[in-house]
């Protein structure tokens, strides 16, 4: 079965009990659970199981075989994940305290899809990093337009 493409951003807000809905577009991707780890740039990551065996495989590639790099990336990969096998009947999860935390989650929150995942960001974490996006894409396009 194709998983869908993850697309998208739309904002929640975190319950008392740091639950979060998944995206009801986004769903299906996760029919067989999701994986919640931290991710860089301080927001939280969430993968179906295959694309998450996929990511673990992915960033062990990129470092070179029985080295303390590939053991640390596997290591902050995996020992921050936390395997839900459903998500409860209104679609949410509930965040660890120890993930709302490092992403600096309080109550209002902005999933996004990223093509096979998605990110929870707390909302402004991700307008900031959204506008910086933004500005690298317009300094791109400038750099380009001129040569």
């Amino acid at each position: 079965m194709q998983r869908p493409l993850l697309v998208g951003e739309f904002e929640f807000t975190l319950d008392a009990k740091n639950r979060i809905a998944v995206p009801a577009r986004l769903r299906s991707a996760f029919t067989e659970g999701i994986y919640v780890t931290q991710e860089n740039e301080r927001c939280l990551g969430g993968y179906g199981p295959e694309e998450f065996q996929r990511r673990l495989e992915e960033d062990v590639d990129v470092t070179a075989a029985g080295t303390v790099a590939r053991r640390d990336v596997k290591r902050r990969l995996a020992a921050t994940a936390v395997f839900f096998p459903e998500l409860d009947r209104q679609g949410r999860v509930t965040l660890p305290a120890k993930h709302v935390e490092y992403a600096g989650i309080s109550k209002e929150v902005t999933v996004i899809g990223v093509a096979d995942h998605l990110e929870i960001w707390g909302r402004a974490a991700w307008t900031d990093y959204r506008a910086h996006l933004e500005e690298e894409a317009d300094a791109s396009a400038d750099e380009h337009s001129t040569t």
